[in-house]
């Protein structure tokens, strides 16, 4: 009985040996929970954007952080489009710009971190972005303004492209036009078209500064600034004419604006349109075309086309086509300007056309103050009264300028003699052509149109 229970208690030892070996906390540790990576501050999130995103892929880039973090189901956007990312949890947000200081469509890039276990998504834009339906920023001169860059190899770092030779050497083309010595004497007869396509103008504080000056600089040139309808409920009236108004209205008011200045006796009449807005630019079966936007599909001005929403180049020659004058001038401002040339220089009537840009090339805010790292300042700048684009502004410094050298009764100023001063002045001002990214032109037309008066006329006609 003894030897039973001697065993019974041996045994009882050796059990309690055993578990207590199992639960020694030496023997084999209780797992730890591992901490989760998180990007908590602006110092780490740049740092990780610089580290992970391939900057040489596509070079010539502007990076700056956006100081709020994005919240779950926050709606990331951009203008001009429907497409919106909604992020899952909290998420840094970075805006890379290709073309820093372009104020319409351009290449830009939407760079998001996230704030737990950080993983980078890369995104390609081509306008600014929104947040909840809010321009994070409100213009291309508020991202300039950013102190938040926290990568930059872009135009804006470089020494200026061009030298005093290469500016000198850069000239009109087919100059003078052949109805320019042609003025018509006694004639007072001058008018200004400026036209735009955007539907929300406010979305372009650059393209507001551009029309409102142009307006007061060929007011103050002798020049008829025509005004258009703006709200057909009110009758209120712009000194532009916008073709993206509903159902055609802009370019019916455009066709009106024609009709009246079919007379043979309108051909001494001076004319010069201001174009600008956003636009395209695609590769057909055997050459690059160039559109303006629309909201709407339009067919032409006989319907004799298919639909788009688009107004091509060709599509305002044939409109411009029916004017009489001799005196047709065009100055262009947008990307991809140059592409509007060569169907404008087609109208026979047409005098001289110049152009910002060429094509796959955009133009610029005035907010673009320095080169070279802050080197080399623009020298007509925002402190000098700059605004609008870097383009149009050179154009009204050299408008304004004539204004002032004009005696106050005196007739208009040829359209001509306006457009070539504006060129020079856009060679000397323009801190985009100073630095390589911009190739203004201005070509006149020498060949023999149909003005029925002057050199033109039956007798002296070839």
């Amino acid at each position: 009985m003894k030897d039973k229970r001697a065993a019974n208690k041996l045994l009882f030892f050796v059990a309690a040996l055993a578990l207590s070996a199992c639960s020694d906390p030496r023997q084999e540790p209780t797992p730890r929970t591992a901490e989760i990576e998180e990007v908590t501050n602006e110092a780490d999130a740049k740092s990780w954007f610089l580290k992970s995103i391939d900057w040489e892929k596509r070079p010539g880039a502007r990076a700056v952080l956006c100081e709020e973090l994005l919240k779950r189901n926050d709606s990331l956007g951009e203008l001009s489009s429907r497409t919106n990312y909604h992020p899952n949890q909290y998420e840094w947000f970075a805006y890379i710009d290709y073309e820093p200081g372009a104020y319409f469509r351009h290449p830009t890039a939407y760079a998001l971190l996230s704030y737990e276990k950080p993983s980078i998504s890369l995104y390609f834009r081509s306008n600014l972005p929104l947040l909840n339906y809010q321009l994070v920023w409100e213009n291309a001169a508020a991202v300039l303004a950013d102190p938040n860059v926290f990568y930059d190899k872009s135009w804006l770092q470089r020494t200026p492209f061009r030298d005093s030779t290469s500016i000198l050497a850069h000239a009109p083309l087919d100059w003078p036009p052949r109805m320019s010595a042609d003025r018509c004497s006694n004639e007072k007869r001058a008018y200004a078209l400026l036209i735009h396509n955007l539907e929300d103008l406010s979305h372009s504080p650059e393209t507001v500064e551009n029309l409102a000056g142009m307006a007061d600089a060929l007011a103050a040139n002798g020049y008829n600034v025509q005004e258009f309808i703006f709200d057909a409920a009110t009758g209120e009236k712009r000194p532009y004419l916008d073709l993206s108004a509903p159902k055609g209205g802009g370019i019916y008011q455009l066709l009106n604006f024609i009709n009246i200045h079919l007379d043979f006796n309108d051909c001494c009449e001076e004319i010069i349109v201001y174009i600008t807005g956003e636009t395209k630019i695609e590769t057909s079966s055997y050459r690059e075309e160039v559109s303006l936007d629309l909201p709407f599909a339009y067919s032409g001005k006989f319907n004799d086309r298919k639909p788009e929403p688009k107004l091509y180049p060709e599509d305002l020659a044939i409109m411009f086509d029916e004017l009489k004058t001799c005196h047709l001038n065009f100055i262009v401002d947008t990307n991809n300007a140059h592409g509007f040339a060569g169907d404008l220089l087609r109208i026979p009537n047409t005098e001289s056309v110049l152009t910002s840009c060429q094509n796959h090339e955009y133009t610029y805010s005035s907010a673009v103050e320095t080169l070279a790292g802050g080197t080399f300042e623009d020298t007509y700048g925002i402190r000098h009264g700059e605004k609008g684009s870097e383009f149009t502004s050179s154009v009204v410094k050299a408008l304004l300028e004539n204004a002032q050298a004009r005696a106050e009764d005196a007739y208009p100023t040829a359209a001509a003699t306006l457009v070539k001063a504006a060129f020079e002045s856009v060679k000397l001002f323009d801190i985009a052509y100073h630095g390589g990214k911009t190739t203004p032109n201005l070509q006149g037309r020498t060949l023999s149109s149909q003005c029925p008066c002057g050199v033109e006329s039956p007798e002296t006609r070839y």
